[in-house]
């Protein structure tokens, strides 16, 4: 796959995104096979709950994206919410087969991270072969599930899911107890960005608060990679 353009407004991503992808245009829609996203999670997300949110949901201009790229293929992320079916819904008036995947980072890092993708193709031939792509890769995976165990039980139980905020110490934070004399700390960035399966360093350039919101809001790279084999695998089938 090759992107072909990215839209952000977030100053200090978008510093980020031209120092890693300095020949990619940003904020000017074109032409795509597949169209890749995550709307804004504060109105459906855990901490929006819990705080309120001013933010908008832009659930809607994704939809309206989808509509006037009118890709292939589509895959929005975001966190667990019961409104994931309505934007499925939405999908399929356009025209879309759509299925939603939940994933969990646990299974490719030490994070606990849920979220729910809805992967949608413009034919149902394509969404079938996705299922039965993932369903075979699933079923690969199980035949070394002893070893898979194995591992979970050396690298102990997997860390709460990243939040935006590394300098807040309360629960809703991962925290790192380094014993009685030294007690609890924070993240490191590197640490944040290892168990999304980014690079280490992969941020560095922006204020730390900076790198903190994009480390917290970003997406598994590992889970990504997983969904885009198998939609590779849909669209393009072996003769």
């Amino acid at each position: 796959m090759k992107c072909a353009w990215q839209v952000e407004n977030d100053k200090h991503c978008i510093a980020i995104l031209q120092k890693r992808f300095p020949d990619i245009r940003r904020n000017k829609i074109g032409p795509c096979d597949g169209l890749v996203g995550g709307d804004p999670c504060p109105v459906r997300s855990v901490a929006g709950k819990i705080h309120g949110s001013s933010n908008p949901d832009l659930s809607g201009y994704f939809l309206a994206m989808v509509a006037r790229c009118k890709p292939q293929w589509v895959l929005r992320e975001n966190v667990i919410a019961p409104d994931v079916v309505e934007f499925q819904q939405g999908l399929e008036v356009l025209g879309y087969r759509c299925i939603i995947v939940k994933t969990n980072s646990a299974a490719v890092t030490g994070q606990r991270r849920s979220r729910e993708w809805v992967v949608g193709f413009d034919q149902q031939d394509t969404l079938d072969r996705f299922v039965r792509a993932c369903d075979e890769c699933s079923g690969r995976a199980r035949t070394g599930e002893e070893k898979l165990l194995a591992k979970d039980e050396r690298l102990g139980t997997p860390l709460q899911c990243l939040t935006t905020r590394r300098h807040r110490m309360d629960l809703r934070d991962t925290l790192v107890y380094e014993g009685p004399q030294r007690g609890l700390r924070c993240l490191s960035h590197a640490e944040r960005e290892r168990l999304q399966g980014w690079p280490t360093g992969w941020t560095e350039g922006v204020p730390h608060t900076a790198r903190e919101r994009i480390v917290g809001n970003g997406v598994t790279a590992p889970v990504a990679k997983w969904l885009g084999k198998r939609i590779l695998e849909a669209i393009c089938p072996p003769a």
